[in-house]
């Protein structure tokens, strides 16, 4: 991973790194200079082994995320760079006619859809003349690619998608060699008229070895003699496509690599020969390039040799594509992408974190509060107070981010295992790999934020009254009348009403909803200044809060844009809501429990001794609730918004347009009309299929017509009536002029020069995307959210080839449930025009009759048109895969997430651990009274359950309650999400969370059982 949010890692290392050092450097000295407070603050760690290690553990949380995060990053980026390099091997630089390319490739299905353009074979050696002084090159050579289906002979087994790579073995210097799994190296020039090298992933799905027979068929150019066996409809089409070759040949040699740029499943022979087959002597469709060094250095010098080459390039309308650079760019992006997810999606257990930091020393600061106090009555200094303090949270942040960065990778480790099974099938392998650079960066990022809480936290406990330490009594409330508490009384609400200003400027949900927050929060201390009674002043301000983030009604003006940030906005202000509302009508729940519970024999006491303490110390209890209460909701929501997404793929039908099937054929051996194709063909029952659409397509340069931005590259698909008359795809905006989607389907295919497009290209107001999530083409000037979509929205094509232009005028914006719709379509007719001859049929959608199963058919279909390289799939079984890939990915996300729950129990560990030692006279005077010891380890665990419980409770209400307004506005754009309840999660949520809390107070609890009344009522 080489960025993080934009930021180089290295820079960010570095930066990191020098803000560390800093700080060590400035502690050092300090600690050299005040020896004794150092040394006091070191003792303290051994001391209280059991705490330390739980003060530890709480605090190497955020570090131990970030690491995470970083590894998961890490490795994906490195198995996306292992996969792609495994097809390019040393290719860096690869020279194509200019329209050739990954442009080809369709939006949806496994095959091209388009042939790359031949151009003469002079130009190799043009390019290697102008590359021959350049150190940096260490090969040039010609080639020529295609993509043909091969059917093994005397069987039915077949590889419709084939990559044949002609090879000149003289120019191959400095390029990869074609290698067995034996080691041995095979050699172009050996294979006879028609032999062939295949790879080991071709012969394992043809079942062949060496000396068996196989058939490829191979794309003539047009005008040349055609094959006895080719289709009689070939003639026909003879002018606008490629003529099918069907050829025997032999297999020579199984190799395991070195056919690059050709896919896994590929076959090699000798350039000559592959441009007799399709009729292109004296042609070539590609020149690769490489660079010296290894695979992933060779892509260094990639940018000084296209410039080299721009001139020739130009001349002869030809491209250099640095597909070794591009493969690592995407690899580095997808990499980014999914830490930046991680990231996000953990700031509420990093926050949850940062709130157990500053709670573990103020709660370490009131155990010593009679110690500090004597220390200040001895001549310490409150700034030597502080430095004590700032030490002792210094080591244990040291700790906590070495132990937390390393553990973060085991914790990445298992993540990645989990992505691996969610895409398994798919042909993408995990390797793991994490580098240091992100190692020494989660370990800054947790020592300078663990570090900087610290800091905070040793200023407020160094504000100790020395008379009041020593007697321990406690400190008084003055209520926010301080200096500070006018101060941020005054100037939260005064920050919320800049916010709302900017909301409304920006037209931005998220800063006007954080704004209206702040200024209810500000009111509330004001209230309190003004000596409203703090009861009246935080209820009345959470209960406000609560109805400005959860009421169905928007306090938004509408037209706003909302993005992710309104996610963690709301989460953060309504379990603040929340929290204040139960902290501060406290003693009405402690009359509800007892009054619940207080039936059982011998538990009235009990209840009120565990109940009470908790609602005394307002400030740790809520702390802790806070805590709970921030992962919970967080687990609570995606877990309701990953039931109301599962709700979708429940409805196949809506999600395929109503097609059962999905297929592509290669352009080498199209089938120009398949309704005449299933008549013709006899192991197919042609009434099994209602309907048939038919899809074609060509690479075109496009824009929004009257924007100067610069033209990107898409595929424009073209749909016929079979097509049009049978898709359910509705759409969410249309023209005025058009009421219903069969006028909008109906439209498109008899007025030319009419497109939709797909949700994905229209603007939205809505924007949840994380990582680059840029669509094909930029448009503008309307939102796909609206109902009316504008008439006056052209997308200009431009043929890269002809330089022919069309403007498409926009009539529709799809569904979003449109998955398998092309980003553009427009009708057959109008793409046959604007590419100047018939364009091939290469992507079929089929109907089924009700009864017969589509992945059935799906077999059926591939085995009757193998020699067309057909390769179909049963739409339901791939939506299906989709969502379990989808639904593993989204446990993981929200296991993820989960961690911030050991926050929560690390805070009730701690918490249980101190009142041990804070209450030893309380609990001897308990079991002086008559308490014994089963009675008081059952208090202490009342107590955590309490705490834990009700943390627990309102992080499920609260997310329960956001869910309904997140999924019914989800359900306004996608329609066929539903609020669905997710009991089975909701169950594992609370189960795990709550026995979690129990284990860690256990010992607490028994440690406090165990105190004898005459030693504990002697304590001081």
């Amino acid at each position: 991973m080489e960025e993080l949010f934009g930021v180089p890692t290295q820079q960010l290392m570095w930066v990191l790194l020098a803000v560390f050092g800093a700080a060590a450097l400035i502690l050092g000295l300090s600690a050299l200079r005040n020896r004794v407070s150092f040394r006091m603050a070191a003792r303290n760690l051994p001391r209280r082994r059991a705490q330390t290690i739980l003060v530890v553990l709480g605090l190497m949380l955020a570090t131990m995320l970030f690491s995470a995060s970083f590894t998961t990053g890490d490795t994906l980026t490195n198995s996306l760079r292992v996969q792609a390099l495994e097809n390019l091997g040393q290719v860096d630089v690869q020279v194509q006619a200019d329209g050739s390319g990954a442009s080809g490739q369709q939006q949806f299905g496994p095959t091209s859809s388009e042939r790359a353009s031949y151009f003469d074979a002079k130009i190799a050696g043009e390019v290697r003349d102008r590359l021959s002084g350049e150190d940096r090159v260490a090969g040039v050579a010609p080639a020529a690619s295609e993509t043909v289906p091969v059917t093994a002979k005397g069987s039915d087994l077949s590889e419709p998608s084939t990559s044949v790579l002609g090879v000149d073995e003289s120019s191959m210097e400095g390029f990869d060699r074609l290698t067995t799994a034996s080691g041995k190296t095979l050699k172009p020039s050996d294979l006879g008229k028609d032999e062939v090298y295949l790879s080991a992933d071709a012969a394992k799905g043809l079942d062949v070895g060496n000396g068996d027979e196989i058939q490829a068929t191979f794309a003539e150019k047009s005008g040349t003699t055609a094959a006895p066996n080719a289709p009689p409809d070939a003639a026909a089409v003879a002018g606008a496509v490629p003529v099918p070759r069907p050829s025997e040949l032999t297999v020579a040699g199984v190799y395991e690599s070195g056919a690059n740029p050709a896919s896994s499943t590929s076959m090699v022979m000798p350039l000559q020969r592959l441009q007799e087959r399709v009729g292109e002597e004296g042609r070539i469709n590609s020149v690769l390039i490489t660079h010296k060094g290894p695979a992933v250095e060779g892509a260094a010098g990639t940018d000084a040799t296209t410039d080299d080459l721009k001139p020739l390039l130009e001349e002869n309308d030809l491209k250099a594509e640095p597909v070794k650079k591009d493969a690592i760019d995407q690899a580095d992006e997808g990499g980014e992408t999914f830490t930046s997810i991680f990231l996000l999606f953990g700031q509420f257990s990093v926050a949850a974190g940062v709130l157990l930091i500053f709670l573990i020393f103020v709660m370490l600061a009131a155990e010593r509060k009679h110690e500090l106090g004597i220390a200040r009555a001895v001549g310490m200094r409150r700034g030597h107070l502080m430095r004590m303090f700032a030490f002792e949270g210094a080591l244990y942040a040291l700790l906590a981010s070495a132990l937390g960065s390393v553990a973060g990778v085991g914790v990445g480790w298992l993540m990645v295992r989990v992505i691996g099974k969610a895409f398994a099938g798919s042909g993408f392998e995990i390797s793991f790999a994490t580098s240091p650079e992100n190692v020494v960066i989660a370990f800054c990022l947790g020592m300078v934020l663990t570090f900087a809480v610290v800091l905070i936290s040793s200023w407020r406990v160094s504000r100790l009254n020395v008379v009041r330490a020593i007697r321990d009594i406690p400190e008084p409330d003055n209520n926010g009348r301080s200096v500070k508490g006018v101060l941020l009384a005054l100037a939260i609400p005064l920050a919320g009403a800049g916010l709302v200003w900017q909301g409304l400027q920006a037209e931005q949900m998220g800063l006007y909803m954080l704004g209206l927050s702040l200024l209810i929060v500000g009111a509330a201390l004001v209230a309190r200044v003004l000596r409203v009674p703090e009861r009246i002043s935080f209820t009345v301000a959470g209960m406000l809060l609560l109805g400005l983030w959860l009421l169905p009604v928007s306090f938004a003006p509408s037209g706003m844009t909302e993005g992710i940030d309104l996610f963690f906005i709301s989460g953060v202000m309504i379990v603040l809501a929340g929290v204040w509302v139960i902290i501060y009508n406290s003693d009405l729940l402690l009359g509800t429990v007892v009054a619940l519970f207080g039936w059982l024999r011998g538990m009235p006491p009990v209840l009120r001794a565990a109940v009470s303490y908790p609602l005394q110390s307002r400030f740790r209890t809520g702390m802790t609730l806070a805590m709970f209460s921030l992962v919970v909701f967080t687990i609570v929501t995606m877990s309701f918004i990953n039931a109301a997404f599962s709700s979708i793929f429940e409805d196949t039908d809506r999600l395929s347009g109503g097609f059962d099937v999905r297929a592509d054929a290669g352009y080498a051996a199209p089938i120009p009309d398949m309704n005449e194709a299933l008549k013709d063909t006899q192991d197919i029952d042609e009434s099994d299929f209602t309907a048939v659409g038919t899809r074609t397509g060509i690479s075109a340069d496009a824009k929004q017509k009257g924007t100067d931005r610069k033209p990107e590259t898409l595929f424009l698909q073209g749909v016929d009536g079979g097509y049009t008359k049978n898709v359910g795809y509705g759409f969410k905006s249309t023209v005025p002029e058009y009421d219903t989607a069969d006028e909008v389907w109906t439209a498109l295919r008899t007025e030319k020069n009419t497109a939709v497009i797909s949700s994905d290209l229209a603007p939205s107001r809505s924007n949840f995307e994380v990582g680059d999530g840029a669509p094909t083409i930029k448009l503008s000037g309307f939102y796909g959210d609206d109902p009316t979509l504008p008439d006056d929205i052209y997308i200009q094509v431009e043929d890269p080839q002809s330089g022919q232009t069309r403007s498409l005028r926009v009539i529709g914006v799809l569904e979003d449930t449109a998955f398998f719709a092309p980003g553009v379509t427009s009708s057959r007719a109008t793409v046959d025009d604007f590419a100047g001859s018939p364009v091939p049929a290469q992507s079929y959608e089929f109907r089924l009759k009700d009864g017969v199963d589509s992945g059935a058919a799906a077999k059926d279909l591939e085995k009757a048109f193998a020699q067309n390289g057909l390769q179909a799939v049963a739409v339901k079984q791939e939506i299906e895969d989709g969502s379990a890939s989808q639904g593993l990915f989204n446990n993981l996300l929200m296991g993820f997430m989960g961690l911030g729950l050991l926050v929560g129990i690390a805070a009730l560990g701690v918490i249980a651990a101190r009142s041990v030692v804070e209450r030893r006279q309380q609990i001897g005077m308990l079991r002086a009274l008559g308490f014994q010891r089963a009675q008081v380890r059952l208090a202490f665990l009342i107590e955590s359950s309490f705490v834990a419980l009700l943390g627990i409770g309102l992080g499920v209400a609260l997310g329960a309650a956001l869910s309904v307004g997140i999924v019914d506005s989800f359900a306004e754009q996608i329609s066929g999400i539903r609020y669905t309840v997710p009991w089975g999660t909701l169950g594992v949520i609370v189960g795990l969370s709550y026995v979690a809390a129990l284990l860690t107070t256990f010992l607490p609890a028994s440690q406090a059982s165990k105190v004898y009344p005459a030693e504990a009522l002697r304590y001081e």
